[in-house]
């Protein structure tokens, strides 16, 4: 007699149907299985050392139950939505949790307006990590500090706040910045000649202080160089015919800024030029024919 056949009991079948759809989902939308993860907290020592930024900086909001890492909490700003201006307001620290065993350290500070009256802080350089500090439109005073000069910073901005004296020239040991912004503050001086050694640097916005002296020729060294404004400032003498050497130059800037004309004919050399604005020359002052269009402000 042959056997019988065994029909499969209900609940087998449903837990084959649960299994095969379950493994559909997986093969059919993959991009739809999320896992969310939460972020490690940073070492230790840099939250000591946000403590003492903190401090130093007069930033009292900071929560420290919470994880700096995980962008859902007091230590990040969102992103406003399509079409709508960022603010002014911004208090965010963003961390790089890219390193091996899953390790984050803190690589960036963002914060702007936000009315902080204390002075930069020294204890940044725990933070060997850090790339980014921006610390636009508060009411910080002092200098920037000479431990700074360890860092690997890539961007710092520290404009429109309170600094005064003469800008460090140890500053220029960062050289793996690209971006430098100590605009609108007071400080006063020449610019320092070993600013001639951020040859990676793309962006120097020097504007609305108090610096004097002649065009630096050292400055034909920073060859990356995208933009330059050293606006309302007062320097003196005739500008170099350094221009040449900045042929990734898009956007310069000097206006206001004491020099006399005439203008270096090398300018109208500059292929990526999309913006000119020099105004307020003694002097000689002259036009420039470009072959493309190029915004130009030369009065």
């Amino acid at each position: 007699m042959g056997r019988l056949a065994t029909r499969p009991s209900t609940m087998k079948i449903l837990f084959g149907f649960m299994i095969l759809t379950v493994l559909m989902l997986i093969c059919m939308e993959p991009n739809q299985v999320e896992v969310q993860v939460e972020p490690p907290y940073p070492p230790d020592y840099e939250v000591r050392a946000h403590h003492e930024i903190a401090t130093e900086l007069g930033k009292k909001d900071w929560n420290y139950n919470e994880n700096p890492c995980n962008n859902k909490s007091s230590w990040f700003t969102p992103p406003p939505p399509p079409n709508v201006p960022e603010a002014i307001n911004n208090s965010t620290v963003t961390c790089n949790c890219s390193f091996p065993n899953g390790e984050c350290h803190i690589d960036g500070i963002y914060l702007l307006g936000q009315d902080l009256d204390g002075v930069l802080p020294c204890s940044l350089v725990k933070l060997s990590h850090i790339k980014v500090l921006v610390l636009y439109l508060n009411y910080l005073n002092g200098t920037i500090p000479r431990e700074w000069a360890a860092l690997k910073l890539e961007t710092l901005n520290v404009a429109m706040n309170r600094l005064s004296g003469p800008i460090p020239s140890y500053l220029g040991n960062i050289i793996s910045l690209k971006y430098l912004s100590p605009e609108n503050n007071l400080f006063s001086g020449t610019i320092p000649p070993a600013f001639g050694k951020l040859v990676n640097l793309e962006n120097l916005t020097l504007s609305a202080n108090y610096l004097i002296g002649k065009f630096p020729s050292f400055l034909a060294n920073l060859s990356n160089i995208k933009e330059l404004r050293i606006s309302s400032n007062n320097f003196s003498g005739k500008m170099p015919d350094i221009f040449q050497s900045w042929k990734q130059l898009e956007k310069l800037e000097i206006q206001a800024s004491g020099f006399e004309g005439p203008i270096p004919s090398s300018l109208a050399l500059l292929h990526n030029l999309v913006e000119l604005r020099i105004s307020d020359l003694s002097g000689e002052v002259q036009s420039f024919r470009y072959e493309k269009h190029v915004q130009i402000d030369i009065t």
